[in-house]
């Protein structure tokens, strides 16, 4: 084999290793290792689930819980005999029309205080219980960055607040699922950029996909960092919905679920944080392998 035939060889193979690279998973919960029966998500509550601010065990926690509750199957406000996604267990809303949140400071958890700032990919399944049409179905999934999220040393939240991060303000909610802006279509669900101005629902706010019910697959993706150019990708059931940029410089530090914001509860389950690893890392380990190889063979071949 010449070198002009296994150099367009070796380009080939990269190309295609650099489409194929498989994300990391950071973090994975099925809520499987909770207590169910309706027990409160948050760690910073009485309950079976309680656990210490920074950990180990349980890292969800909220304002003024109970927030969420883990449920089995089956279980929800409104889901009827909706099964869980996967397993025994899921989450959803304390009651109707509850504001609930829970809160993992990703930040403190698994980048040592640091905000992600791009190359990760936040993947969950929700249950529509009413699909198309319905007002009252406003949950929601984001990453997000909270002022008071960040550089806690090791504690999941400030000691002093108790769990609650909106005091310190959150400068960015990525945001995906179903809410009521000025202008939303309830026929579709929405996606919010904090910062953005040409959205089709108050500005931050976009009108995506169509509303139906059942399981759905929920993915944002952070892509290479670039500041406040750094690109977001929405995807609803591994469809493309909205691409744009994030508007703000200050990367994220928290997974936000919200539910229970209308009288019709979502629930949640199989939530995912995964890092994409650095092209240019594998695309210079692979170039070096196979100049070695081609070098090799050359030698061989005289």
């Amino acid at each position: 084999m010449n070198s002009l035939k296994l150099c367009a060889i070796s380009l080939l193979l990269l190309a295609l290793s650099i489409i194929q690279m498989p994300a990391q998973v950071i973090f994975s919960d099925g809520f499987e290792g909770y207590t169910d029966a309706g027990s409160p998500l948050d760690a910073n509550t009485a309950g079976p689930n309680a656990g210490p601010n920074g950990g180990p065990g349980n890292p969800w926690f909220g304002p003024a819980p109970p927030n969420l509750r883990v449920v089995g199957s089956g279980g929800g406000l409104s889901s009827g005999a909706a099964p869980t996604h996967s397993g025994n267990n899921m989450v959803t809303a304390s009651a109707p029309s509850d504001f609930d949140q829970d809160w993992l400071n990703i930040s403190a958890r698994f980048n040592g205080g640091n905000p992600y700032f791009g190359n990760i990919i936040l993947s969950w399944w929700f249950y529509d219980p009413t699909g198309a049409g319905n007002s009252n179905y406003r949950d929601y999934v984001a990453l997000a960055y909270y002022n008071s999220a960040n550089g806690t040393g090791g504690l999941d939240y400030p000691a002093a607040s108790g769990g609650n991060l909106n005091p310190g303000g959150a400068l960015q909610r990525l945001s995906l699922g179903a809410s009521n802006p000025t202008g939303f279509d309830n026929t579709k669900y929405q996606a919010r950029i904090v910062g953005a101005t040409d959205g089709t629902a108050s500005g931050q706010w976009f009108n995506v996909g169509t509303r139906s019910v059942g399981w759905h697959q929920g993915q944002i993706i952070l892509g290479a960092p670039n500041g406040a150019a750094t690109m977001v990708t929405f995807e609803i059931d591994s469809v493309d919905v909205l691409d744009h940029a994030i508007q703000t410089a200050n990367g994220v530090n928290v997974i936000e679920l919200n539910d229970g914001f209308g009288s019709t509860a979502a629930n949640y389950d199989d939530v995912t944080l995964s890092a994409v690893p650095e092209p240019g890392v594998a695309a210079l380990f692979l170039c070096g392998g196979l100049t070695w190889l081609g070098l090799r063979r050359s030698r061989q071949l005289k």
